[in-house]
């Protein structure tokens, strides 16, 4: 019996799927848990396996073709069985397909012919009946021809590429095909689009109308302003882009947010961390960064303070107090911005903070993290203080109620037992969704953040 493959929910966010690149070929025999395809998620791109033994009969989409969660992208079955009553109009861009719609489309049109009266003589033809005699004449509608090329042979076009096409009311028969045997798929109708727009149709010279006296007639001023064209640079939206903007959107606009910041003396820190460095280095173990001393602060902080380390869930009519500590920290790459998370960060020591935070933003930039590598986080931070960022404030990341930003150490003269020395001070601001958070509470949790940066030998108690 055929089986579909639809496509999974691969990721906590994830709304639909872009199958990236299919890894086996129609026909091909497949066991459970071959990869049949890969998909690009919001996340990362991530393999598609199967789950049963068969014959992979069908391609409901073309690779780069995006769908939503749950529609089928392909059959599974028995060689040779019959899969018409699933495959139905989506088989549609399959050539033998093609070949039985346009048959059907044919004797449609020759039925629909054949049942015409027959055209009545020139001598014996009755006048037209006027409008307006109550009824309206049947019309018999003119079936819509398929796309066809130049040389009138049937245009091959995955369904998403017909939609398109037809949307901007563009003719699939001037489209190059890129895909399989020259089929048309989405990214060839977008190229197409995208050229039509940059030709701009050259306006026809009209001449002036002569005046009675043979002389030209004089022309108004134009009284518009010119348009001037200005080039530019197009991508299409990808699925992390697309899932950034709809929960941020969504965190700013619904979650009231509201801001502190500190100012940190970091200079304990930086001579405790130079110091773990030394003995890191000979011990071969990972090097720790301001970041990672930041991580376990915060991580120590949010076990004193538990509403910052909480969410808001009002169709639940409920806030979330975790037990657990997951700090999530931001990481950039080139499609947008992700989270891989540090479970029970405030158990681990610094050295294994900074290893598997260096583990999984290699993962993070190469698209291969897994989803319990970046799901469940309590709490987020994001540094852009590498980057000469000396302040700024984030976005929540929901469901957290916190996140905390983190700019970069500065060197300045600061003031102490009445003289003026040299001084490293960091700017944090920490983000909070008020239905969660006091101000006060956000606060206080601030003031244990700076108090284990200030004194770091605290985290290692």
């Amino acid at each position: 019996m055929a089986i579909t493959i639809e496509m999974p929910k691969l990721s906590d966010t994830m709304e639909e799927g872009v199958l990236s690149a299919w890894l086996v070929d129609e026909g091909d025999a497949v066991s459970a848990g071959d990869i049949l395809a890969q998909v690009e998620t919001d996340k990362a791109t991530m393999d598609l396996e199967a789950f049963d033994d068969g014959i992979l009969l069908k391609k409901m989409i073309d690779e780069g073709d995006a769908v939503p969660i749950g529609e089928m992208i392909a059959v599974l079955g028995e060689e040779g069985e019959d899969i018409s009553d699933l495959v139905g109009d989506t088989g549609g861009s399959d050539d033998a397909s093609e070949a039985a719609a346009s048959s059907e489309t044919e004797a449609a049109s020759a039925e629909a012919a054949s049942s015409q009266p027959e055209p009545a003589s020139p001598e014996t033809e009755a006048p037209a009946s006027p409008a307006g005699d109550g009824e309206l004449a049947e019309r018999t509608p003119e079936p819509v021809p398929a796309p066809t090329d130049a040389s009138g042979e049937r245009v091959k076009a995955s369904p998403l590429a017909r939609r398109v096409a037809q949307e901007h009311g563009l003719d699939l028969g001037s489209v190059a095909g890129t895909g399989p045997n020259g089929r048309v798929v989405r990214s060839d109708v977008e190229s197409a689009l995208e050229q039509r727009e940059a030709t701009p149709d050259a306006a026809p010279e009209t001449a002036p109308a002569p005046s009675g006296d043979g002389a030209p007639t004089p022309q108004p001023a134009p009284t518009e302003s010119v348009k001037i064209d200005v080039g530019y640079d197009t991508e299409t939206i990808s699925q992390m882009r697309k899932a950034i903007s709809r929960r941020l959107a969504q965190s700013k606009f619904t979650a009231p947010h509201f801001y502190l910041t500190i100012d940190v003396d970091m200079a304990r820190a930086a001579s405790v961390r130079a110091e773990l460095n030394e003995r890191a280095e000979a011990q071969d173990r990972a090097r720790i960064s301001y970041n990672d001393l930041i991580t376990k602060a915060c991580a120590l902080a949010l076990r004193e303070h538990e509403y910052v380390n909480g969410s808001y869930h009002a169709d639940e009519g409920e806030i979330r107090l975790y037990d657990d500590v997951h700090v999530g920290v931001a990481v950039a790459i080139d499609e947008g911005l992700i989270t891989p998370v540090i479970r029970n960060a405030d158990q681990k020591g610094l050295t294994q903070i900074a290893a598997e935070t260096r583990e999984l933003a290699g993962k993070a930039r190469d698209r291969e993290l897994q989803p319990e590598e970046y799901e469940g986080a309590t709490f987020t931070t994001s540094n852009l203080g590498m980057f000469g960022i000396e302040e700024f404030t984030a976005i929540l990341n929901p469901p957290n109620a916190a996140i905390l930003a983190i700019g970069g150490i500065r060197d300045e003269p600061v003031v102490e037992d009445g003289e003026v020395v040299p001084g490293k001070r960091m700017k944090v601001t920490l983000s909070c969704d008020h239905r969660v958070v006091d101000g006060a509470v956000g606060a206080q949790f601030l003031d244990t953040v700076r108090g284990y940066l200030e004194d770091p030998m605290t985290m290692l108690l």
